[in-house]
């Protein structure tokens, strides 16, 4: 089957499947995601690395399973969570585990009356008539109660759950015999509230290296072991490991690609460099962002997307971070923020705009993530800035002088500023040298005299009794593997500060 030809066929709506209306973006990011994870010739894969998932998944699906009434499917946006269900839905179809199978999209923003009437649809109810929610919901669960009498199976597929759905408003409660339900969702917590165990929540992870360079070549028809043109192979390969793991990423890049020559993959290539998934990333990640309903854990969010790539974050580090600049409402105490601190790192992982990291006490983040968290927010401006041996990779700074917020500038192998240093706005500054070389111009701190949060990582002497002469505002202050001069009672000046950390520190004498 042709691509174009695949696009159309999963844009159309099956005789029991319904999908609810919704904003724009919503239906197009449901249109990429079905296909996010097809080849040119129509076929769709199983990776791998999701054998397992797919195969506890269907396992839970067979009716004579009583243990699990409801599964779902969660991970990130653009991860293959419908691809997977279509997947699913299709084996169970032809192998007759269900005498019906029910679908329905929700989407970004579900009404309740839309899910109804598209719930009846599917079970070839023409229209509910009735006005009243209840009314509705209790004609929907006596259609249901029906087919359960009759000994029909019946699976329910709810795709695309942004928030809790009361199961009782569309006739599923109590939940009728022989039937089965299968969620996907961006959130974790959102299944578990509907009813979801813990042990029946299937989390999909971005594709292995092998698993993405597969799925790239295939889509632009490129056989991975015909090496006759080594470079067209190495752009292509520099390509996918840009793309993190993440099918949408690269199920879109590479459809761009097919039929084009070496000069488009370099231009692509160092787009790519450049961020142009930024358009993508939002669409994908900005629903994530946007449904968020807490603003702590909105601003836990953003203070992770400051922390280089592939790093592990850690929770204390956020916490201190956090409590300098008076992110949190209503909390008063270190204890207290160290608790929010971690419900908001929970709530993120959730929805899964962070990942649990195998060092204790940290959390990652996707490199697709963390370039939608760098994106010029209007409440905050923050940099993350990596400077290697006199060449500066400035990550989504179009503009060395603007006003940034917040900072994290990691040094490899440099002995100076990058550039001049001037942000009057600065409320963090966050300084790693790799290397112990970096020196400051004597003049920096009169430029960043708003600072409330200051750390330093490996760094020589870090002029600390000049900054302490501009600086009447800090309230957090973290000193790693620092050298130090042997006189700091300038501390004692800092009269607002509140937090102060010395790791592996060194007092010159």
């Amino acid at each position: 089957m042709h691509l174009g030809t695949l696009n159309n066929f999963l844009k159309r709506k099956e005789p029991c499947s319904s999908e609810i209306p919704s904003s724009n973006r919503a239906k197009k990011m449901d249109t990429i995601t079905r296909s996010s994870i097809c080849t040119p010739d129509g076929t769709q894969n199983i990776f791998k690395s999701r054998d397992l998932i797919y195969e506890a998944a269907l396992k839970s699906l067979q009716p004579n399973n009583e243990s699990r009434k409801m599964i779902a499917l969660c991970g990130m946006g653009g991860i293959g969570k419908t691809t997977m269900m279509e997947q699913l839905k299709k084996e169970v179809e032809a192998s007759n585990f269900f005498d019906k199978v029910v679908k329905v999209v929700l989407g970004e923003n579900t009404d309740l009356v839309a899910l109804q009437r598209a719930t009846a649809k599917c079970i070839n109810l023409e229209d509910i008539k009735e006005e009243a929610i209840d009314a509705r919901a209790d004609r929907l669960r006596k259609i249901f109660e029906g087919m359960s009498k009759q000994g029909k199976k019946t699976l329910v597929i709810m795709d695309d759950i942004w928030s809790e759905v009361d199961l009782n408003d569309v006739g599923l409660r109590p939940f009728p015999t022989g039937f089965k339900l299968l969620f996907t969702s961006r959130s974790e917590y959102v299944c578990t509230q509907m009813g979801v165990k813990t042990d029946s929540v299937f989390k999909l992870r971005v594709l292995d290296v092998a698993e993405a360079k597969a799925l790239f070549f295939g889509i632009v028809g490129i056989s991975m072991s015909d090496h006759d043109d080594p470079e067209l192979h190495k752009i292509g390969e520099d390509i996918v490991n840009k793309c993190g793991g993440l099918p949408i990423a690269l199920n879109t890049v590479a459809k761009s690609l097919i039929g084009k020559k070496n000069e488009a993959w370099k231009e692509t290539l160092s787009s790519l460099q450049q961020n142009v998934l930024k358009d993508i990333v939002h669409k994908v990640f900005g629903m994530s962002y946007n449904n968020l309903e807490n603003e702590d854990d909105k601003s836990i969010f953003l203070l992770s997307g400051l922390f280089p790539d592939d790093f592990d974050i850690p929770i204390e580090d956020l916490m201190r971070y956090a409590w300098g600049l008076k992110l949190f409402t209503n909390v008063y105490t270190l204890a207290e923020a160290r608790r929010r601190t971690i419900v908001c790192v929970n709530n993120l992982i959730h929805v899964n705009l962070l990942t649990q990291s195998k060092c204790m006490g940290c959390v990652k983040m996707h490199d697709l993530v963390r370039v939608y968290a760098l994106s010029n927010f209007t409440k905050v401006k923050q940099a993350s800035i990596i400077y290697h041996d006199n060449m500066l990779d400035q990550w989504l700074i179009e503009d060395a002088n603007e006003s940034y917020d917040r900072i994290l500038l990691k040094s490899k192998g440099i002995n100076k500023f990058p550039f001049d240093f001037n942000y009057p706005n600065l409320s963090l500054l966050i300084v790693m040298d790799e290397y112990n070389l970096l020196k400051f111009p004597q003049d920096i701190y009169k430029k960043i005299e708003n600072l409330e949060v200051v750390c330093y990582e490996k760094m020589g002497i870090p002029l600390l009794p000049v900054m302490f002469e501009n600086s009447t505002k800090l309230r957090t202050l973290c000193l790693r593997s620092c050298s130090l001069i042997d006189d700091i009672s300038f501390l004692g000046h800092l009269s607002n500060l509140e937090t102060l950390s010395f790791v592996d520190c060194r007092i010159r004498r």
